[in-house]
């Protein structure tokens, strides 16, 4: 019994840090980005990630936007239907402005 316990809790540690490389498809960013920024993407470049966001650059007739969009474990859920994560972006250039 005890070394089924430990080939399971093995199994789900290898499929939790699997979930971790999980990012979006170019196709799934142009399109959230789209619906977000409400109008139509060109292109998508410059797609980067770690293991909870994927940075991209998204570029359209209004000029280029610097995106962001959490990944990873959190892609993997989306992929279940249980959640469907949203970019948030910034025209390329603009200052952060906290309030």
């Amino acid at each position: 019994m005890h070394a089924l316990k430990l080939v399971l809790s093995a199994a789900l540690l290898a499929g939790v840090a699997g979930c971790q490389t999980i990012k979006p498809s170019e196709d799934t960013l142009k399109q959230r980005t789209e619906f977000i920024l409400n109008t139509k993407v060109s292109n998508v470049a410059d797609v980067r990630s770690d293991s909870t966001i994927t940075y991209y650059t998204a570029t359209t007739a209004k000029g280029r936007y610097e995106c962001q969009m959490p990944s990873g474990g959190i892609v993997a859920l989306a992929g279940m239907g249980l959640y469907e994560p949203t970019p948030s972006c910034m025209k390329e250039g603009q200052a952060v402005i906290l309030q």
